[in-house]
Order: structure tokens, then C-alpha cells, then sequence
């Protein structure tokens, strides 16, 4: 999933969330990456949506980074997600 975001501009370290409340979800994050509305264009045109299944927030970034909770591209689970 690393490289698969890198290869369309977005840089984020994913991690799949598999058990709790937020279980299916993706979080993105990356700490030096500023949560934009580009960004978030970005990942929306990418086929993610938020963690409720509506589309992304515009605040959903946390603090103004990239740390979001997002769902999509459970293909990418075989990759070591």
C-alpha cells in the first residue's frame, strides 16, 4: 500500500486496522505531510472515503497533518497492508 500511495503522490505510512471500532479502516498518517484540501482531493479521487463511508472531511486530518482513518483498497491486504 506504501508504495502504491507513493506512486500517486502521497506520501503516508498505512496501517490496517483489524480488530476494535475502527476495524476495516486505513490509517494514513505521515507527521511532516500538512492535511490539505488537496490532499484530501487526492486520497477522495484515489477511491478512499472516510471511516464512516461518507466522503472525506475536510477536517479529518489530525492537528493539520496527515492522520486519517480511511476506507478502500482492501486489495492491497495481500501486500502485507
Amino acid at each position: 500500500m506504501q508504495a502504491w500511495l507513493k506512486a500517486h503522490g502521497v506520501t503516508a505510512t498505512p496501517k490496517y486496522i483489524r480488530e476494535g471500532s475502527m476495524r476495516g479502516c486505513w490509517r494514513l498518517y505521515d507527521k511532516e505531510q500538512p492535511w490539505t484540501h488537496a490532499l484530501r482531493e487526492k486520497l477522495t479521487s484515489l477511491g478512499f472515503v472516510g471511516f464512516d463511508g461518507q466522503p472525506i472531511g475536510e477536517f479529518a486530518g489530525n492537528a493539520g497533518m496527515l492522520s486519517v482513518f480511511v476506507r478502500g483498497h482492501n486489495e492491497m491486504l495481500d501486500e502485507g497492508g
